[in-house]
Parts: C-alpha cells; sequence; structure tokens
C-alpha cells in the first residue's frame, strides 16, 4: 500500500531508463566491436608474417645447392612434351586461390609429388621471383643472384591500383623482398644468361611466379 508520499515512475521516467539503458548496450557492443575487429586483425597480421617469413626460410634452404634454375609464371610444367621436367626437378609455387604454397617434385613416374609449405586461412599469398638487374649495363642481369618477393594480402580489403588496370589490388599485410646469391649454379644453365636455358628466352618470365630448380650437374 502505497502512502500519500509515494509514487510510482512516469512513462517518461520510464522512457528515459529504456533511453539510458540502451545507450549503455550500444556503446559496450560498440566497444566489444572494437576489440573483436583488433583481435581479428591481429590475428590475421600473425598468421600472414608467419607465412611470409617460413615461404622466405624454406627458398632459401631449397636453393643453397641449387644447380640449376629457371623463373616461371602460371603452368607453364607439363608431364610430357617441350616442358617437361627432369626427374628430380623441385617447383615452388602458389595455388591459383593463393591460400597455400607448394614444393613439388618431378618423380620417375612421371607425376608430380607435392606437400603443402604454408597454408592460410585469414590472408592470401603472392610470390614474385626476378633476375637482379646488373647496374653496370655491361649485362642485362647479374648471373646467379636470384630476387624475390613474397607479399600477403587481405582477403576482403582492397588496397590501391599497383598495376594501373583501374583495379585496385587487395590490401598488403605483410611483404618482405630478399636475393639469393646462388652459388653453386652450373655455369651456363639456369640463372646465367645462355642459349640453353629455357630462363633466357622470350617464353620465360620475369618477374614469375613460380620457380623450377634443381641440384644435379647434368642438365641438358
Amino acid at each position: 500500500m502505497l502512502k500519500s508520499n509515494q509514487r510510482g515512475l512516469s512513462l517518461v521516467e520510464l522512457m528515459l531508463v529504456v533511453a539510458l539503458l540502451g545507450m549503455i548496450l550500444a556503446i559496450g557492443w560498440g566497444l566489444f566491436s572494437l576489440g573483436m575487429n583488433a583481435w581479428e586483425t591481429y590475428q590475421t597480421r600473425q598468421e600472414a608474417e608467419a607465412a611470409v617469413r617460413l615461404t622466405s626460410m624454406m627458398i632459401t634452404h631449397e636453393l643453397d645447392y641449387a644447380s640449376f634454375l629457371e623463373i616461371r609464371k602460371g603452368n607453364m610444367w607439363t608431364t610430357s612434351g617441350e616442358n617437361k621436367p627432369n626427374v628430380g626437378d623441385r617447383i615452388i609455387y602458389p595455388n591459383d586461390t593463393g591460400d597455400e604454397i607448394f614444393l613439388a617434385e618431378f618423380t620417375a613416374g612421371s607425376d608430380f609429388t607435392s606437400q603443402t609449405i604454408v597454408q592460410t586461412q585469414r590472408c592470401i599469398m603472392e610470390l614474385s621471383f626476378q633476375k637482379t638487374a646488373n647496374p653496370t649495363g655491361s649485362h642485362n642481369h647479374i648471373d646467379n643472384i636470384l630476387e624475390y618477393t613474397i607479399t600477403a594480402r587481405y582477403k576482403d580489403r582492397d588496397g590501391i591500383d599497383e598495376n594501373g588496370d583501374g583495379q585496385p589490388e587487395k590490401a598488403v599485410i605483410y611483404s618482405t623482398s630478399s636475393s639469393i646469391m646462388l652459388s653453386n649454379m652450373n655455369p651456363g644453365y639456369g640463372v646465367p644468361v645462355s642459349d640453353k636455358s629455357l630462363y633466357s628466352e622470350d617464353k620465360a618470365y620475369s618477374p614469375g611466379d613460380r620457380i623450377r630448380y634443381n641440384t644435379s650437374t647434368d642438365r641438358f
């Protein structure tokens, strides 16, 4: 039973309370969303950095004793015909969707045996290999040096138009560039420009998105 000096909440007061609660909940949800977005960005960058560094370590390790190397672009290897690889040839390349980097070896059964170097969930990977330009101008490129760039990009965040085609590429999360001195290369094969190396022909690419290499000495 209410006393004469007591009263309930008026409709206006009740609406004010509900509005204040709504504002508090909205602010809390906004802060929660910001925290989740920041955590997702952190996780994506951690994955991208780890994938780029692991791929770089694998490339350096694999090419330490390479005696032959070609730069290629796209699926230019077949199991028969002109571009047929030799037994023991290895290829480092990304898949079409960019979420895996593979290391494949051509075996005696005329087939490729592949293993995954890295597999990503939050980012896409790009590889770029090219010959090093000769600053002296005496030759087009320096023998036995390979440059490479590994780039991790967001799957769903646009960046800038990098190649001038009017379409922005996906924004870069993390990227690294390096060069390798291939001290065990056979003279006249692979990286050194020669008439025997597909690496120096017009149909070969520099830069390209994959490399073919071998540690054997008898190439042709």
